[in-house]
């Protein structure tokens, strides 16, 4: 059974070819030419710098791309077979601020429905995680950094997801989180300025 998907369908065909300026379909039948089917992504990734104006971070993008157009990867698969799910969302206030709000809205009772096990604070001078472990086995970690004077990013990262439901499974409930942090911001807030 073929998982080929036609480039045009794939999920990132549209940011591809804005950041190279060629669309993927172009990216497929070159590497396809140059015998792509055969290589493993290491080769493929070499091979498009070598032999086209592409930087190597595209090219790591676009060989991604081709092995799940030509079925050799199920999108959203790390190399390492597992998947990853992902959600983000920009709240008011600093790194500091918002990773405080995330550890009083992610109580012992909701980490617990969520299967989250104990959780781990680090920091760096632009980013503040909070991360932890999974029961079924997989990680999340919680990045939050500073986009403006005003407001941060809190990127969701759940890696070591053992399926594609899964991963769809838990990217929707991470997206229902944030839009349930950002009501829990918005008291939080309001409480504040009382």
């Amino acid at each position: 059974m073929s998982h080929e998907i036609p480039p045009s369908e794939h999920p990132h065909a549209a940011r591809i070819e804005a950041g190279t300026g060629t669309p993927l379909s172009t990216w497929a039948q070159r590497i396809d030419e140059a015998g792509g089917r055969d290589f493993d992504h290491t080769s493929i990734a070499r091979l498009l710098p070598q032999r086209w104006e592409i930087t190597e971070w595209w090219a790591q993008g676009v060989t991604v791309a081709y092995e799940q157009i030509i079925g050799r990867r199920v999108v959203g698969r790390s190399c390492q077979g597992d998947f990853a799910a992902s959600a983000s969302r920009t709240v008011p206030g600093d790194p500091d601020a918002v990773r405080a709000r995330w550890d009083a809205f992610l109580t012992a009772p909701r980490r617990e429905e969520l299967g989250l096990d104990e959780v781990r604070l680090s920091d760096t001078p632009t980013w503040r995680y909070w991360r932890a472990a999974v029961s079924d086995g997989s990680r999340l970690s919680v990045n939050i950094t500073a986009k403006d004077s005003e407001r941060s990013t809190v990127g969701l990262e759940h890696k070591g997801i053992e399926t594609a439901e899964g991963r769809e499974a838990w990217k929707a409930l991470w997206k229902t989180t944030l839009t349930d942090f950002t009501a829990f911001e918005h008291t939080a807030s309001d409480e504040e300025t009382r």
